[in-house]
Formats: C-alpha cells, sequence, structure tokens
C-alpha cells in the first residue's frame, strides 16, 4: 500500500515538518490515508505559545518572562497586560489573579507584588532543568490552578499535577486505585500490594483506557451507558468497581455529555459514597477536548464542580486536561489533573501519590520549554481562537457528508452513513451489518477490507480505527446491528477528497466482490 504510515507519525519527525511549512496557517497530515490517526498534528498551537516556548529555549525565563518581554515592547506595564487575559476577556486563566496567588505562597510574600514580579519573570531554568520528576514548575501549576478553578473546581494547593499527556495521568492514576500506597524499601525496590479493581466505561470510550488496568491484574467492563440508571445497577452488586470513566466530549462519536446527565450521575455517586465512606467510588473526567464544540448553543460542564449537602465530586473525581487536541498541541505531550480525593487509609491524597509513582518510575521527560510553551497555549488561546479550527471542522464534516450522499447515491441506496458530532475532530462511519458479507464479522474486518480491497495497487486503501477498539463489540454486551470504522476531519480538504475516493472505490467494489475474493482480501 504506497503512501500508508501506519500507526501514529513519529513526533520528531513531525516537528520537523511543521517548523518547515510555519510560515503556513494551516499545516495537514501527509495524505488523507492517515485517517486513522486523528489529526493530531493538524492544528498548530497558537502562535503566542509557539513564541513562548522558543523564548524560554533562548533566555531560559519562565513564561512570565516571555509575558514580560511583550510588556516591554509594546511599553506597557506588566500588570496591565497580566490583566488582559482572564475570563472575562475570552481567555482560560486569569494571569493577574494566578500571579498574585503565586505570590502570596512565595518566599517574597512579604514585599510588594510589583517586586515579586520583577523577581519571577528574571527566574531562569534550563530546557531540561529536570527530567524526572517534571509534575510542573510552580509557576505552570499556579496557572493551570486557576485554569481547573475557572472551571468550577474548588483546587487548592498541591492538588495538579503535570505528566507526560492524557495517557501517562490515566496510567499513574490507575496504578494509585489499584495498588496500596507507593512504598519503596530501603534497596529502592518498589513494595507494594496490588489491590486489583474493575473501572467502569462506556460502550463507545477512548482507545488507550485498555493498557493500563491489565498491568495491574485489573480490568475495564464495558457498559451500554455511562449515565445516573446505569451506574447505580451497577453499583448494586458493586463487586470491586473502583471508578467510573466519564468522557465529557466522548471520543469517538464527539458527543458533549449534558450537564443533567453528569448531575444525575453526581447525585448517584455521593449518594453512594456517603453510605460507603471507607470504601468510596472514584470518577475519571476526561476532558481533553474542553472547548473543541462544533454546535452552537452546547457548552461544556465539569461533573467535579458539582457539590452535594455534605460532600462535593471533586472530593471523588480526578478531572484531566491535555493541550493536545482542542489546543493544537499535541507534540508536547503534556497533561494536567486535578483532585482533592484521598482513597481511605493512605497517607496522602491521589494527587500525591501520583506524583510520587511517576517520580519512582521515571515515566517523565518533558523538556520545560515544550512545559512554558504548553501552559502558554492555555494562556493565551482564547475561545474566539479555538471556534476558527472548530469552523474549520464543521467545513470539513459539511464536505464529508456531500461525499457520503454521492456514494449512496451511486449504489442506489443508503449503505454508509456518518454521525454528525457535537465537538472533537472525529466522524464515524456506520455500516448496517445486513449490508456486508457474512464474512465480514466485525469492525477490525472491515478495516482490513479497506486496507486491502484493491491487493495493495498504489494510491489505494486507507487506514481507520475499528469500532471495536472503543468498546462497540463488547463481547457482555448485545451485539450492535452495525459497525462502526472512526476517521479523522483534521485534514486538508484535498486530502478529504482523496479518503472518499478511495472510500467510494472500496464501497463500490465491496458489493461486487464474490465470497473468494472478499476472503482473500481479508487474508492479506
Amino acid at each position: 500500500m504506497k503512501n500508508i504510515i501506519p500507526g501514529t507519525l513519529t513526533h520528531y519527525i513531525e516537528v520537523a515538518r511543521l517548523v518547515s511549512k510555519k510560515k503556513s496557517k494551516i499545516t495537514g497530515n501527509l495524505a488523507a490515508v492517515n485517517a486513522h490517526i486523528g489529526g493530531q498534528f493538524f492544528f498548530s498551537p497558537h502562535p503566542m505559545a509557539l513564541e513562548a516556548h522558543i523564548h524560554h529555549t533562548k533566555n531560559h525565563t519562565l513564561l512570565l518572562g516571555y509575558i514580560s518581554s511583550l510588556a516591554e515592547k509594546d511599553k506597557v506595564p506588566l500588570v496591565d497586560l497580566l490583566k488582559k487575559f482572564c475570563p472575562a476577556k475570552g481567555y482560560f486563566i486569569d494571569l493577574y489573579e494566578a500571579y498574585k496567588d503565586l505570590w502570596k505562597r512565595s518566599s517574597m510574600d512579604k514585599s510588594s507584588f510589583e517586586d515579586f514580579l520583577d523577581w519571577q519573570k528574571k527566574e531562569k531554568i534550563g530546557s531540561t532543568g529536570y527530567l524526572d520528576n517534571c509534575h510542573g514548575q510552580n509557576e505552570s501549576l499556579s496557572l493551570m490552578k486557576n485554569y481547573f478553578q475557572n472551571l468550577g473546581l474548588p483546587v487548592k494547593e498541591n492538588q495538579v499535577v503535570m505528566g507526560t499527556g492524557f495517557k501517562n495521568l490515566f496510567n499513574a492514576l490507575v496504578a494509585v486505585l489499584m495498588t496500596k500506597d507507593v512504598v519503596v524499601d530501603e534497596e529502592g525496590k518498589d513494595s507494594r500490594q496490588l489491590s486489583p479493581g474493575t473501572i467502569l466505561v462506556p460502550r463507545g470510550h477512548y482507545q488507550s483506557l485498555v493498557k493500563a488496568p491489565s498491568f495491574h491484574n485489573s480490568r475495564l467492563k464495558v457498559i451500554e451507558k455511562i449515565d445516573a440508571d446505569h451506574i447505580r445497577e451497577e453499583l448494586e452488586n458493586r463487586g470491586d468497581i473502583k471508578a467510573v470513566y466519564l468522557s465529557v466530549v466522548a471520543n469517538p462519536s464527539g458527543a458533549i455529555m449534558p450537564e443533567e446527565q453528569m448531575r444525575g450521575i453526581a447525585d448517584v455517586i455521593l449518594e453512594y459514597n456517603k453510605r460507603n465512606i471507607n470504601n468510596p467510588v472514584f470518577l475519571i473526567a476526561d476532558q481533553v477536548y474542553n472547548g473543541s464544540i462544533l454546535k452552537k448553543g452546547l457548552s461544556i460542564f465539569s461533573i467535579a464542580s458539582v457539590s452535594g449537602e455534605s460532600s462535593s465530586m471533586y472530593d471523588y473525581t480526578i478531572t484531566i486536561v491535555s493541550p493536545s487536541k482542542t489546543l493544537g498541541y499535541a507534540s508536547a505531550r503534556i497533561g494536567f489533573a486535578a483532585s482533592g480525593a484521598i482513597i481511605p487509609g493512605d497517607t496522602t491524597s491521589i494527587i500525591s501519590r501520583m506524583k510520587a509513582l511517576m517520580a519512582h518510575e521515571g515515566s517523565d521527560g518533558v523538556e520545560v520549554s515544550t512545559e512554558v510553551g504548553v501552559v502558554g497555549a492555555y494562556a493565551f488561546s482564547s475561545q474566539k481562537w479555538i471556534n476558527k479550527n472548530s469552523a474549520y471542522i464543521r467545513s470539513q464534516l459539511i464536505r464529508a457528508q456531500k461525499h457520503v450522499d454521492s456514494i449512496n447515491n451511486d449504489i442506489g441506496y443508503t449503505f454508509l452513513t456518518i454521525n454528525n458530532p457535537d465537538a472533537g475532530w472525529y466522524i464515524l462511519s456506520k455500516f448496517m451489518r445486513k449490508d456486508l458479507s457474512p464474512l465480514i464479522e466485525n469492525s477490525t474486518d472491515l478495516m482490513v477490507y479497506f486496507m486491502n480491497y484493491n491487493h495493495c495497487t498504489p494510491n489505494t486503501g486507507f487506514i481507520t480505527r475499528p469500532g471495536s477498539q472503543f468498546g462497540y463489540e463488547a463481547p457482555n454486551l448485545p451485539q450492535n446491528d452495525f459497525l462502526i470504522l472512526r476517521s479523522t476531519l483534521a485534514m486538508k480538504p484535498e486530502d478529504l477528497d482523496e479518503f472518499f475516493r478511495r472510500f467510494r472505490e472500496g464501497i463500490i467494489k465491496l458489493a461486487s466482490l464474490k465470497e473468494n475474493e472478499l476472503r482473500a482480501i481479508l487474508k492479506e
């Protein structure tokens, strides 16, 4: 299959390509055949975030050093410039309040705020100032604390941790949930005791969740839907359930979970934990796609902001965010988690245990310059800026639907449909089982067919992710009468056209293949 690149694009190769095309307003994947990748390198971060990244590389100051350089260039007081970036003006972090918070907790709290800023802007740390314990500089954690607070979370000191992306944070979290407190003996050996359990996930969940539990003799349990009724039913006979995974913007479907649904879930969990105070169930809130909204009138709600009569969801929820998609900073591989949760019997909080675990196991390695750029992306990327990317994705969705309509028109009936996502970058292609050969038993077979339908002839075939990877074909649930393939809209229009040209070619051929011909393709 000519031009097909299996797996994800290598980070360093992609960074070099982005640099070579830095003058382009929009960058795109190499070809439409990489539709399974998810377009994660398609959009570039906000220009000011990249400037902050570069500024640290050259000067080794932190984010305030970059902001100070802007103030000097524009000849405005630094305090006034900080006040320009706040939620009231469409930004996600209140820079003035975040730095005031950092000042009050610093060794210069007896000095004036202006003196503190003058000192902070000069602080330096090399790009590789830490590699084995990078849970965020004090500046970064203060700014991200403010970010989470603006989502409605009552975040306090030492309740935010940085990791190398969502998967790193999720893996560390699972390790904490499925083991007792981290204990290191005199020889430096990890002597934790396993406490395996189950995490509830919906049919249609992020595909990368599956690995981490298996490392700790634990598992995911796919249920039909994450809502109050299904969670209540599962908790009636809880067994070893440790946590519930909730994606505010579902990957892969792009559906936004309504606030009412999340409040219902919160009521069930808070009521359950009130009765089981020594063995609570926790909630993992995936908010990676915060802000990437495609439809007017919709908004993102954070379940950790819900408070009950005697407790708060923040005390049981671990909220994880990442700039990779919404802020177009996939190459950074950084994420942040916030929580006030503590497992009964543990000596420290879940966040503290995650920090200790990641440091002990050496799972970090972020350069400080990248950290500065990422926090800059959260500080300088307004919702208005994100909406421009979303508008592009909406135009691609319209383009994709026209292709689908044309394919179905040529076939003479509705053979293929795509969903209409609320948010995100993905589309789901749906095929009814009744329209497919019995030889195609699952979505993996369907994926293999579209890879090989023309026997590896150059410029044919494409790769998507099969629905089976997202739990759509979970064996413990009733079989759906359809199969799903996930692809991305985050590509150039001409690449999307090429993707659907191959899609059309494969679909039309599928309708005319004899059984032995199809069997040969599936075996390739």
